[in-house]
């Protein structure tokens, strides 16, 4: 897509950002509320985070430190994810 801000992703990602800045935000609480997705959509949600993890990961990402941690685990995380079978990653 040309536009990122025009896509639903983006939408979607701004629509998390959104529940995230809030200082009651629950992520276990999230996380219980994904288990509740279809099956076909929870391998969805699992594809899209480690794209997420990708991203993060990326050595030409500009971090600084607030987010030095996320992109530190993110590179570790996929060392681990990248061994493994997992359909349409």
């Amino acid at each position: 897509m040309d536009n990122l801000e025009e896509s639903r992703e983006y939408k979607a990602a701004k629509a998390l950002e959104d529940a995230i800045n809030d200082m009651s935000w629950n992520e276990k609480e999230f996380a219980k509320a994904c288990c509740t997705f279809h099956r076909t959509l929870q391998q969805t949600l699992f594809r899209t985070l480690v794209a997420v993890l990708r991203e993060y990961a990326d050595p030409n990402r500009s971090v600084d430190p607030r987010n030095e941690a996320s992109k530190d685990g993110s590179r570790k995380l996929l060392e681990v994810i990248d061994t493994l079978y997992i359909p349409f990653i």
